[in-house]
């Protein structure tokens, strides 16, 4: 009985804390989306990358319609505490250029690849969501 009690406990908790993690996810996008409320050719992207027993990434990216990335934010971790944080290296970057870069697999000393950290992955797919999505929208145009 008492095992069945803590296994309850331990979902509701999960359930809660993954509550408030969506929530500030929401805030967060929110907060991004406002500052281009009303501007054509802004587009919002997030990528994200779950580990099973290592911290997962998110990525939200804001691209413009040549592909330049206006805004880059991350969060990774595996805390609800964890918060976006900006990346400004990535500023004024083509999306392709740093999907390019994000892209490059690692190898250790025994010669083996080596798996990327989260927040490649999570900001490799947001790029390339960007590539695809905002070509399909330009050859839609034509």
């Amino acid at each position: 009985m008492e095992f069945v009690m803590i296994l309850c406990f331990l979902l509701i908790t999960q359930y809660v804390l993954t509550f408030i993690q969506v929530r500030y996810y929401r805030k967060s996008m929110d907060r991004v989306v406002s500052t281009y409320r009303g501007k054509e050719g802004y587009y919002l992207f997030s990528g994200m990358e779950k580990r099973k027993f290592r911290p997962g990434a998110i990525a939200m990216l804001v691209v413009d319609k040549n592909y330049l990335i206006q805004e880059c934010y991350v969060v990774n971790g595996i805390s609800v505490l964890s918060k976006f944080k900006e990346m400004s290296k990535y500023k004024g970057q083509h999306a392709g250029a740093v999907l390019d870069a994000l892209g490059e697999f690692k190898i250790n000393k025994k010669g083996n690849y080596r798996r990327l950290p989260a927040i490649n992955k999570a900001l490799s797919k947001a790029a390339e969501n960007a590539l695809l999505s905002i070509s399909k929208k330009n050859i839609s145009m034509l």
